[in-house]
C-alpha cells in the first residue's frame, strides 16, 4: 500500500499582499499551493491512503476561506476515493478543553477522518460491494462485511493537551520541567499501549504529532530544543517495533532507520512558514512497504516559496535567483544605504516580496558572540543565550535540563 506523508501546512494569511488571481493574502494562497500539489501529486503517483500528521491549520479558529482551502488541498484524494486520516497537532488544538478545535470543522467531510486522541485504526483493502472505493478506514469495533482484507493497522497519537493535565490541582503545582517529565512518560505508556493492541502478522504504522529527542529542530522549532518542550525518545520509540514512524510537528525533514529496518520520519512543512527556514528542504514522502515488509519512502520536493536573507551593501544576486523570492534585506542602524534604489533593484530582478530590517547596534553585537564546538557544554549554551533576550528568563530551567542529559548520556543511558 502507497502512503501520501504530509503535515505542518500551517493555512493561514501573514502580513503579505494580495494575490492577483484571487484576491486572497498571498502567502496564504503559497501555504495552500504547496498543501494542495502534496495530496494532488501523491494521488497521482498512485497513493492508496493520505496522511496528514498535524497541523493543518496555524491556530484553532480558523476563518471560513482557510477551512474551505484545506477541503479543496484534500479535494484530489476525496474525489478520487482515497482515505484521508488527520491527527491533531498544537496549533490545531484549543487552550480550554472545553472548546472546539479547528479539526472538528473537517470532521464531517465524507472520507476524511479525524483523530484528536489516541486510537488504532483499521486499513483495509476492497473491493468492496458497497463502494468504489479500494480503500477503507475503520475503527477496530467496526470491519467490512463485504469481504475486505486487513491490509494494515493504524496507531495514531495527536499531540496532547496539557491543558488537561493543568485542570489537576498535583500537576499544576509542577514547574515547567517536571510536567515535561509527566508528559513525556504518559505519551509513552500510551504509545506502549497502542503498540500492545496490534493484531499479529499485520502492519502497524504510527501517525503522530510530536517532538523526538534526536530530531533536528528547524527556524520554526527553537524552543523544543533543551527543555524548551517535552520529546520522546527515539530509540525507545523504535524498540516499540512498528513498522514506520509518520510525524509531523518538526518543519525540518529528517528521517532515521535502525538495524532492522524500521523508520522514524518527519516529512516537515509543505511550505517555508517563515524565514527561519530558509534554505531548509520542502517536500512529503511517499511511503511503501516490499513483498518482504520492509518500508521505503520517497522524499518529492514541493513548489515552495524560496525565502532568502541578504546583507544591505553587499552585491544582489542574480535576478534569476531572486526571482519569485520573498526577500529580507538587513541594513546596519548606521548603514549609508540608498534604500530606494535598494528597492528599484529588488523590484527589478521579479522578487516575489521584500522587507527591509534595520537592525540595532545591540542586536548586531550580539550576532558576534560565537558558540564554539571546543566549549564546555554549560559555556556554550550560556553564549547563545546571550544572543537570545527572549529565552534569558528560561535559562536556569534550560540549563537544568542541558546537564541532566549530559549525565545521561555520560552514564551511559538514554537522554
Amino acid at each position: 500500500m502507497i502512503i501520501a506523508h504530509t503535515a505542518d501546512w500551517h493555512l493561514s494569511s501573514q502580513r503579505s499582499r494580495l494575490d492577483p488571481e484571487t484576491g486572497l493574502n498571498a502567502r496564504l494562497i503559497d501555504f495552500y499551493r504547496c498543501a494542495r500539489f502534496t495530496v494532488e501529486d501523491g494521488v497521482a503517483r498512485g497513493a492508496q491512503l493520505v496522511v496528514h500528521a498535524g497541523d493543518v491549520f496555524n491556530g484553532c479558529r480558523p476563518t471560513p476561506t482557510e477551512v474551505w482551502l484545506a477541503k479543496q488541498a484534500f479535494a484530489p484524494a476525496l474525489e478520487a476515493g482515497v482515505p484521508v486520516v488527520v491527527v491533531k497537532g498544537n496549533h490545531d488544538d484549543v487552550r480550554a478543553p472545553a472548546e472546539k478545535h479547528a479539526l472538528d470543522l473537517l470532521r464531517d467531510t465524507q472520507g476524511i477522518t479525524v483523530v484528536d486522541r489516541p486510537a488504532l485504526l483499521n486499513v483495509w483493502r476492497g473491493p468492496f460491494t458497497d463502494s468504489l472505493a479500494a480503500v477503507k478506514v475503520e475503527p477496530p469495533e467496526m470491519s467490512p462485511a463485504d469481504g475486505g482484507k486487513l491490509e494494515m493497522q493504524l496507531a495514531c497519537l495527536p499531540y496532547p493537551n496539557k491543558q488537561l493535565l493543568l485542570a489537576d490541582e498535583e500537576h499544576r503545582k509542577l514547574e515547567p520541567g517536571l510536567l515535561n517529565q509527566v508528559v513525556r512518560e504518559k505519551m509513552m505508556a500510551v504509545a506502549a499501549g497502542l503498540a500492545a493492541q496490534r493484531i499479529e502478522g499485520v502492519p502497524c504504522v504510527m501517525l503522530g504529532h510530536f517532538s523526538v529527542d534526536l530530531a533536528q529542530a528547524g527556524g520554526q522549532n527553537r524552543l523544543m530544543m533543551l527543555g524548551g518542550e517535552w520529546t520522546l525518545n527515539l530509540h525507545e520509540l523504535q524498540a516499540l517495533d512498528f513498522d514506520a514512524i509518520l510525524l509531523g510537528h518538526i518543519h525540518k525533514p529528517q528521517e532515521w532507520a535502525d538495524a532492522n529496518g524500521r523508520w522514524v520520519a518527519y516529512c516537515g512543512s509543505a511550505e517555508a512558514v517563515a524565514f527561519g527556514e530558509e534554505g531548509e528542504q520542502k517536500r512529503y514522502l511517499l511511503w511503501d512497504a516490499t513483498d518482504a515488509g520492509e518500508w521505503w519512502c520517497e522524499s518529492v520536493p514541493t513548489p515552495h516559496r524560496r525565502f532568502m536573507t541578504l546583507d544591505a551593501g553587499s552585491p544582489l544576486p542574480a535576478a534569476e535567483q531572486l526571482s519569485g523570492a520573498t526577500v529580507r534585506v538587513r541594513v546596519p542602524q548606521a548603514g549609508d544605504i540608498d534604500i530606494d534604489q535598494l528597492r528599484r533593484d529588488l523590484e527589478a530582478a521579479g522578487v516575489h516580496e521584500y522587507q527591509v530590517e534595520t537592525q540595532r547596534a545591540e542586536t548586531v553585537r550580539r550576532r558576534a558572540v560565537e558558540v564554539s564546538s571546543e566549549m564546555a557544554l554549560e559555556e556554550a549554551i550560556k553564549a547563545w543565550l546571550e544572543q537570545r533576550p527572549d529565552l534569558k528568563p528560561m535559562m536556569d530551567a534550560i540549563l537544568a535540563e542541558a546537564r541532566a542529559v549530559e549525565q545521561a548520556l555520560s552514564a551511559g543511558g538514554d537522554a
